[in-house]
């Protein structure tokens, strides 16, 4: 398994003989906390049927209905286009990785605008590469089945990134500037009997973030519902990589209101955050699979920072009903 990351991972990475399945992926998101609105932004290269999925969605209120939400324009069928690096959707949404540490987004649509620049406070950290995550192994089969998501995360890096540009919606303009953290996969992404897995951060400014991937069960008791996969701390502009992590969920039904998230890192520093759900929308990432996606306001013990960051479950519904 090759785990280095490198500014060439920004193409393509067609096999040969490609599944259907096979998928290259990129997440970003923004907060404007003063207004309480949460924009994220997932693209899905499918090469094997030549289509790129664009969603773009925003929300601002805690709701279990995707009518509360402000707006969504999930688009299935882009026709896939011919660099991963730089491209325009016909769904308005316009894409350059101008490095590996340097994103620009811009969108335009229904009312619906924004210019984003994502540039990184961190190095690419990638799940597979045992100089940065300790839970790594060369083992290739072991390193899918332990990502938290499967094939899918075959090959994943998670980074930290600073956002800015502003956001239009309507007739009101926002500035945006946040810390958040995007992602990038490549590798076979089914949509039905998928790893069910949850993904989630709090950002505390630049100088103090917390990063986790949990395997996700969602039937199993309160707080034994979590098993940790990946992740890291960002202290001071340092990068630890975390051997282990807990998450205790307050919900809903199935939707999060509440979290405790403990991650130690390689240096056996444990890290402590508790978070509230302020907006929550169902996401529908797939036709096939539910999603709890929510921004989170983030306080730590001993500090009177708040912070800000993503909370995100998604599960497969391809299954008989439980009797």
């Amino acid at each position: 398994m090759d785990t280095m990351i490198k500014e060439s991972d920004l193409n393509f990475h067609i096999p040969v003989d490609i599944p259907h399945d096979w998928a290259e992926t990129g997440y970003f998101n923004i907060y404007i906390p003063e207004q309480n609105i949460f924009c994220w932004i997932y693209i899905v290269h499918r090469a094997g049927v030549g289509v790129t999925v664009s969603d773009v969605e925003i929300i601002d209120n805690w709701s279990d209905s995707l009518d509360d939400a402000v707006y969504i324009d999930y688009i299935n069928h882009n026709p896939l286009p011919e660099k991963a690096t730089k491209f325009v959707l016909p769904s308005g949404l316009s894409f350059h990785a101008k490095s590996l540490r340097e994103y620009s987004l811009v969108y335009e649509a229904n009312g619906v605008a924004f210019n984003l620049d994502f540039t990184s406070i961190m190095e690419p950290y990638d799940i597979h590469d045992a100089s940065m995550d300790p839970l790594a192994t060369d083992d290739q089969e072991a390193a899918i089945a332990n990502t938290g998501f499967g094939s899918a995360y075959a090959s994943h890096f998670d980074m930290s990134v600073r956002a800015k540009g502003v956001l239009t919606i309507g007739d009101e303009t926002y500035s945006v500037d946040c810390v958040s953290t995007m992602d990038h996969s490549w590798g076979p992404r089914p949509e039905n009997n998928f790893s069910p897995m949850t993904w989630n951060n709090a950002h505390f400014g630049e100088g103090y973030v917390v990063h986790a991937i949990f395997a996700f069960d969602r039937f199993a008791p309160a707080g034994k519902q979590h098993q940790f996969k990946h992740g890291y701390a960002l202290v001071d502009g340092k990068v630890r990589g975390a051997k282990s992590g807990s998450a205790k969920v307050v919900r809903n039904g199935d939707y999060v209101i509440a979290i405790e998230m403990r991650v130690v890192d390689v240096d056996d520093r444990e890290h402590i955050v508790h978070g509230v759900a302020v907006s929550h929308t169902p996401w529908r990432l797939y036709g096939n699979a539910q999603s709890t996606m929510a921004m989170m306001e983030w306080r730590r013990p001993g500090s009177d920072d708040v912070g800000c960051g993503t909370y995100f479950d998604t599960w497969p519904l391809n299954r008989l009903r439980n009797a």
